[in-house]
């Protein structure tokens, strides 16, 4: 039996014994994509045409780190109105990212650039000078959220709804939370990440997307004209939902749920994870592909992330948190909550029930030092269990950041 994985820009084979029961796994894909004409039905049943009403529209839109097909819909929207370009503002929610690049800026406008670059603005979640104060949360702590969604009578939201590994869903309300929020209440949000009730596919129960729906009632939404799309693993345009956000936010996570997941009725003794790019480029990104196999695997078994990691671990702030981490407590240092240290304490809770390793170009002290172990040489490693009946099941999943195992 031969399995094929992607790995540093080269299909990588291995040869394993025909004695062992393989499942192969990947994200779907659409066989009718969302043509115009239906797009023009939906927007116009969901009341879309009111967009076109006002003098001044303000869409919202994704940043560079999102497949969402942002230059598609502002090209369908031209054919429905041929003016509205003139007095749009465009509004980016970067969340806590860096501003966008020259890159990501002609990534999420392409064509529509350069005609728009004095109409797009950047959200910067430590300027508050941009913001307004609109109410507390949960934690008794203030929410700021960016001023010009109340600037505009009209607001359009183009969001992109997949799976994400603590939040549940991308999409939806994540275009204002933590989109176009303050730092700090991004902060607390994503600190709830570190338990490992915020999972892929999860919503209720899940203390970080809980968070960002009380958050959102702090809005009125009503203000709000959402498109929530559903891109495949082609990026074709398998759907697109309009009209409430919340409502349309639903419909998108069904379809995606078709798309990106798979039911498993039995565990795995082994998860081979591959990483396709860009999120193979470093570790910070590929551990999205172990986050959203991890519980297809039997206690005591592995998942193996099969990932080059060229550019290395990814994020200098994640490693400087490894530096100050208590393995045997699985805390900081110094006790207290920092902005992504449930990348830590994520692996190392997995690792308490199952092995975490990594296959990649990276040096073992590096891939050590993040809480990973290791892994030099794939057949060396299955062979002699397969050999042994140590293994009875295993599981290929291609292209694991976008494809989820669920039980």
């Amino acid at each position: 039996m031969v399995i094929e994985l992607a790995f540093n820009g080269k299909m990588m084979k291995i040869q394993l014994p025909n004695n062992i029961e393989v499942d192969n796994f990947s994200p779907g894909t659409t066989k009718h994509p969302v043509t115009f004409d239906q797009f023009k039905t939906t927007f116009k049943s969901n009341g879309g045409d009111k967009l076109f009403s006002r003098e001044r529209l303000l869409i919202v839109v994704n940043d560079g780190f999102r497949n969402t097909v942002t230059e598609l819909i502002l090209d369908w929207l031209l054919r429905l109105n041929e003016n509205y370009l003139q007095n749009t503002q465009f509004l980016i929610a970067t969340g806590a990212h860096d501003a966008p690049t020259e890159e990501h800026l002609r990534k999420i406008f392409g064509k529509f650039y350069g005609r728009l670059k004095k109409q797009i603005s950047f959200h910067d979640a430590k300027d508050k000078s941009l913001m307004v104060k609109v109410g507390y949360d949960q934690f008794d702590e203030e929410v700021w959220v960016n001023r010009m969604l109340f600037d505009y009578d009209h607001v359009c939201l183009i969001g992109s709804v997949e799976p994400h590994y603590f939040a549940g869903y991308t999409g939806g309300r994540k275009s204002i939370f933590p989109g176009l929020a303050d730092f700090k209440t991004v902060e607390r949000n994503h600190n709830m990440a570190n338990s490992l009730e915020a999972a892929p596919l999860k919503i209720k129960g899940n203390p970080v997307a809980e968070h960002l729906g009380a958050l959102l009632k702090m809005l009125d939404i009503s203000r709000f004209f959402s498109m929530q799309t559903v891109i495949d693993a082609q990026k074709q345009l398998a759907g697109v939902f309009m009209g409430d956000l919340n409502e349309s936010f639903q419909e998108a996570v069904s379809l995606a749920k078709k798309i990106f997941t798979h039911k498993v009725d039995l565990l795995y003794d082994i998860v081979l994870c591959e990483v396709m790019p860009p999120l193979d480029s470093n570790l910070y990104q590929a551990q999205k592909a172990l986050e959203n196999c991890q519980v297809a695997v039997k206690d005591g078994g592995a998942v193996i992330v099969v990932s080059a990691c060229s550019e290395g671990v990814g994020s200098k702030h994640f490693w400087a948190l490894a530096d100050k981490w208590d393995k045997e407590n699985n805390t900081s240092q110094d006790g207290k909550m920092h902005f992504g240290s449930h990348k830590l304490s994520r692996v190392i809770s997995m690792g308490e029930r199952i092995n975490t390793f990594l296959y990649s170009t990276l040096d073992d002290h590096i891939i050590k030092h993040v809480f990973y172990e290791p892994m030099h040489d794939l057949k060396s490693y299955l062979e002699p269990l397969i050999l042994k009946k140590d293994i009875e099941r295993l599981a290929v999943v291609h292209n694991a950041g976008h494809t989820v195992l669920w039980k």
